[in-house]
């Protein structure tokens, strides 16, 4: 090995003039046919594309995006940019956002390892910090919480790029004293919790900002109870679901029994039976409340209701042809992603093989492995859907039907709805239960593809692989070179700790070099 007396300039130095150097292709690694560190990544970038705000064009993968409704907010005295557009839509809808931002940062709570492994935490924190950014800045005082911006009937009559979208916007929905929304809430107040877990090593001043966030925004939800408003497209069917998930995420973060006791009794507050056919969505967050549960208490009825849900799931729901499980029409993949991820989440406390096996079937069929030989993911693989229902990506005016056209640019990573019961799939910007992508569509499938890269890589780490190309490189010195330098974030810590002291440091560099 070198010796680590050797001058830290000097290698620096050196690696700055080898970077110039021609650098060896690249191999493409996947796993049994598979690349989910790919499809990881392409997953979460596609929040890009529906970034909001006047930095939304920043850190973008995107170079068709930009700085957005920029106002929102003025008309209540407020600075509300921010946030995430719903889906192909601009409107910033609550339940959808909080649902989506808990999801995500239960998947990197969840998974930190797959993302690790596959060098996506920087990109999820930084996706993460966008949506709570946003909640932040809509919760001025303890008990005000305003949770949609836009009008869902106005919005949907513009078809354009948000950049250029016209007029002001309506600060629609607030939660407060008089007006109870606490399924919003919950959802947030989870989000906010989860954000706290996930950073207070990066920026513990922030990460106690969101936990008391989270505190404040649940007492709201639980003391005045009620459904919050959706207009006629997020429409709660019960809220003590999400209270449940806010109470499970502030005791991981606070450790105050209260908040244990608070999620077991709400989580019975609506029947009488924990046993439930369906699975996580915007509208229902039983499961992983559940789930979490199961694993805090240790206790048998909640390991029978996941048995009874992940069985059903198994063994007797409705699957097409090619193998989807089909719970209903309306994009149906999110529901096997979400299932998916619930299957990862409990394999890893029981460690029951068929969970895996079922999520990697699920996985496999959305990643190309079904009927039509397609890829539902845009942009992954050489087969994908080329007409997301998605505005900004079409890149068209609906002036002649010209939005029906191919989309004009590629939305890297989004999950559209997915075919039929009998795997057909329509290519039809219209026909939205097919082509219409969402932020909690693709939630549920970031945390599917971490638990599956987390469970396929986690015995194959190639130490000295930082980049996760299944080889060593002067890639990979490059790679962590400007990590050490504070460039990029995005590397394989696990693979970068060579001498495997706990650290990423210089002595790693060194390591790696002399692997070389």
């Amino acid at each position: 090995m070198i010796k680590k007396s050797r001058s830290y300039i000097a290698l620096i130095t050196a690696l700055g003039i080898m970077a110039t150097a021609i650098i060896p292709g690249r191999i493409a690694r996947a796993s049994e046919g598979m690349d989910y560190k790919t499809a990881l990544k392409d997953s979460i970038i596609f929040y890009d594309a529906n970034k909001c705000g006047k930095d939304a064009g920043e850190n973008n993968e995107f170079d068709w995006r930009g700085a957005c409704h920029t106002t929102d907010g003025s008309d209540v005295g407020l600075d509300l940019s921010g946030g995430y557009h719903d889906a192909g839509d601009h409107v910033k809808f609550g339940l959808p956002q909080g649902y989506a931002a808990s999801v995500m940062g239960w998947a990197l709570y969840e998974f930190k390892d797959g993302f690790d492994l596959s060098g996506n935490t920087s990109k999820q924190l930084q996706q993460l910090k966008h949506f709570t950014d946003y909640f932040l800045k809509c919760h001025p005082t303890q008990n005000i919480f305003y949770y949609q911006v836009g009008d869902g009937d106005v919005d949907h009559n513009y078809w354009g790029s948000p950049e250029k979208q016209p007029g002001s916007r309506k600060t629609l929905f607030v939660a407060d004293s008089g007006k109870p929304a606490s399924d919003v809430l919950g959802e947030t107040s989870a989000a906010l919790s989860l954000m706290y877990l996930n950073y207070k090593g990066k920026d513990i001043s922030y990460a106690n900002k969101c936990l008391q966030a989270a505190k404040e925004l649940y007492n709201m939800g639980k003391n005045n109870r009620g459904c919050g408003n959706g207009q006629s497209y997020y429409v709660s069917s019960q809220y003590n679901d999400d209270l449940a998930w806010a109470a499970t995420w502030l005791y991981k973060a606070a450790g105050d029994n209260q908040y244990l006791s608070d999620a077991k009794e709400l989580i019975m507050s609506n029947s009488s039976s924990l046993d439930d056919n369906w699975t996580m969505c915007w509208n229902s967050m039983k499961l992983p409340v559940i789930l979490k549960l199961a694993e805090i208490t240790g206790e048998a009825k909640y390991k029978s209701a996941m048995k009874y849900n992940l069985d059903y799931w198994k063994n007797s729901i409705k699957t097409t042809p090619g193998g989807l499980k089909y719970l209903t029409e309306w994009g149906v993949l999110r529901y096997s992603a979400a299932e998916s991820m619930l299957a990862l989440a409990y394999y890893k406390q029981t460690k029951d093989e068929s969970l895996k096996n079922f999520a990697k079937s699920q996985l496999d069929y959305i990643l190309g492995k079904n009927p039509k030989n397609m890829s539902y993911v845009v942009g992954f693989g050489s087969n994908y859907p080329k007409h997301p229902h998605h505005r900004a990506a079409n890149g068209y005016t609906n002036d002649n039907h010209d939005n029906e056209k191919e989309a004009k640019y590629v939305l890297t990573g989004a999950l559209v709805g997915g075919p039929d019961a009998n795997d057909n799939y329509v290519e039809d910007i219209n026909q939205y239960q097919f082509t219409e992508v969402a932020i909690d569509y693709n939630a549920g499938l970031v945390g599917a593809l971490s638990g599956m890269v987390q469970y396929t890589y986690e015995k194959s780490v190639l130490l000295g692989d930082v980049d996760g190309d299944g080889q060593i490189t002067m890639s990979d010195v490059i790679a962590l070179k400007k990590y050490l330098l504070g460039k990029s974030g995005d590397i394989n810590t696990k693979a970068a700790d060579v001498n495997n002291d706990g650290e990423v440091d210089i002595a790693d560099l060194y390591d790696i070099y002399d692997l070389l």
